[in-house]
């Protein structure tokens, strides 16, 4: 994982910060505001734990954006996220990217259509 990788993915400037007990500290940034921190041993792992923590958060906007139903069917069964653009076709973890969706209608998501 590089950082601009990480910035691809989440949407946001990817700042190095000063180390924290030894340990690789990296936030991502919008504009002045700190969204995430994560910390590694070496930077591609504290990288790849922000880009984590970034897509749960991101996750969790979408859930509440559609009020935790399914975005397809409405549904209240539980839910997974799913990827409007595939993250193989380019697509990033950023909230518009992102739609909650149950089994069933995920599954039929990835049978009968194409990522965007």
């Amino acid at each position: 994982m590089t950082i601009k990788r990480a910035e691809c993915l989440t949407g946001y400037e990817i700042r190095e910060l000063p180390r924290e007990r030894g340990l690789v500290t990296v936030g991502a940034f919008d504009g002045t505001d700190l969204v995430a921190i994560a910390t590694g041993r070496v930077g591609w792992m504290a990288l790849k734990a922000l880009v984590d923590r970034v897509y749960v958060l991101h996750s969790r906007i979408a859930m509440q954006r559609y009020d935790w139903r399914c975005a397809r069917c409405r549904s209240r069964r539980p839910l997974q996220i799913h990827h409007r653009r595939y993250r193989s076709h380019g697509g990033t973890h950023q909230v518009d990217n992102l739609e909650p969706v149950c089994w069933d209608c995920h599954r039929v998501i990835h049978e009968l259509e194409r990522s965007l």
